[in-house]
């Protein structure tokens, strides 16, 4: 490898993969949107992690109410992520022309994967965090054991011998607090194909840097509300968008691709400012996607 491509590889960008509408609006306003992780695709969102609790405890011996009664402290739970705030997140792949991806995120592949320089990104604000997603069980497993939590279950096993069920909702909640970014990062194994990385970001924050991070905002899907947050990124835009794969069955017209960037103030041109596909700046910018699919 040259000096060049050692420094692309060097780089951390990662991909969002979006409609061409939705590609558009993030360019044209120099936004990207964090949701709430429970508004994901994955309906086990947060409580795949939170499930591995029961499996601690029961390896424990010591926390007989809490391996009998889960039932219960799973009820809480789920009255729980309604309740708490969590992180916003931003998510990406690390990889720019995945086929599941295509088909769920850009439109069924009609769409494009937008390459996002994650290190510019994160030393952009200091209300943002990235964590590589993990999906092997057994590392999961091993973040539970490293967290500590004896004392948040010693105080729910409490709660159950006393009949308190008032404050034993308490208490798990104090234990989802101290689990919460680690829940959120963490996804059930059958999602590992989706190599899946994500942009955190604070859920309250008191003072924002209204320049770069907006307030908690709200929008519909036709059937909720949900909250979200922006990035307003229109300072560090050339140094964040890297570049741009595009969906195998996109009806893009590259000339008309060419004249949006163009006028964005993309640098991805030749230095005649004329239109050629074959220039090395576009191939090397704009990506096309190798999946055989229709």
């Amino acid at each position: 490898l040259n000096l060049k491509e050692r420094c692309m590889e060097s780089k951390k960008i990662y991909y969002h993969y979006c409609s061409v509408e939705t590609f558009f609006n993030i360019m044209q306003t120099s936004t990207l949107r964090l949701g709430n992780p429970l508004s994901m695709n994955d309906y086990s969102e947060v409580i795949w992690f939170l499930k591995l609790i029961k499996n601690y405890a029961d390896k424990k011996w010591i926390y007989q109410n809490i391996s009998e009664k889960w039932f219960l402290i799973e009820s809480i739970i789920k009255d729980i992520t309604q309740e708490i705030e969590f992180p916003y997140i931003l998510c990406l792949s690390k990889k720019n022309d995945v086929l599941s991806q295509w088909r769920s995120y850009a439109d069924d592949g009609k769409g494009v994967a937008i390459g996002i320089n994650v290190d510019n990104l994160l030393k952009f604000s200091n209300l943002l965090s990235g964590n590589e997603i993990i999906y092997e069980p057994q590392k999961q497993i091993e973040i539970i054991n490293n967290k500590n939590i004896d004392g948040f279950l010693d105080e729910i096993e409490r709660e159950f011998l006393n009949n308190n069920i008032k404050n034993l909702h308490n208490k798990v909640r104090t234990l989802i607090s101290h689990l919460l970014t680690e829940a959120v990062v963490c996804k059930n194994p059958k999602f590992q194909e989706e190599d899946e990385y994500r942009i955190l970001c604070n859920p309250v924050d008191f003072n924002p840097e209204e320049r770069k991070i907006s307030r908690v905002k709200f929008r519909t899907n036709n059937e909720c509300i949900l909250p979200y947050r922006e990035i307003y990124f229109n300072k560090i835009k050339y140094s964040l968008i890297e570049n741009i794969t595009i969906g195998p069955k996109s009806l893009l017209n590259d000339r008309n691709l060419w004249l949006f960037l163009k006028n964005q103030g993309f640098k991805w041109l030749s230095e005649d400012g004329k239109w050629s596909k074959q220039d090395k700046k576009w191939k090397e910018h704009v990506k096309i996607s190798k999946a055989t699919y229709r």
